[in-house]
């Protein structure tokens, strides 16, 4: 029989991974100087995007773009006075060409999606 040998909790710490962030919005803003939309992410990085690169956004006014709200976990950025609403992932995608943030929400929703089932469904079983 195997031995059974205790783990000391600061060894578990050091040696546990850390989970991966989905990359989300934290705080989103508009930047005068740079005339970008400048978004925070989750995990400390922060990203400005050209106005002229985001759909609908190219003939934005600055005085149009204050109040920026991160909805939906931070998959989302809502505009109130252009009563815009953008997609996180989509603007990385659009934009920088990553689809990394694509494929994280869909994981997400359907995720999401198994839990509000009871769960992942079963290997083996078959719904007929």
């Amino acid at each position: 029989m195997a031995e059974f040998k205790p783990v000391i909790v600061r060894q578990f710490e050091q040696t546990r991974r850390k989970p991966q962030t989905a990359f989300r919005a934290e705080s989103a803003r508009y930047d005068a100087q740079s005339a970008q939309l400048v978004v925070q992410l989750t995990n400390g990085a922060s990203v400005g995007f050209p106005l002229r690169a985001i759909a609908g956004l190219e003939d934005a006014k600055p005085q149009d773009l204050t109040g920026i709200e991160v909805q939906g976990r931070g998959y989302g950025l809502h505009i109130p006075l252009l009563d815009a609403d953008i997609s996180v992932s989509r603007l990385f995608l659009d934009v920088l060409g990553s689809n990394t943030m694509s494929r994280a929400e869909r994981r997400a929703t359907a995720s999401r999606a198994n839990g509000a089932k009871g769960g992942r469904p079963k290997a083996g079983v078959s719904h007929l």
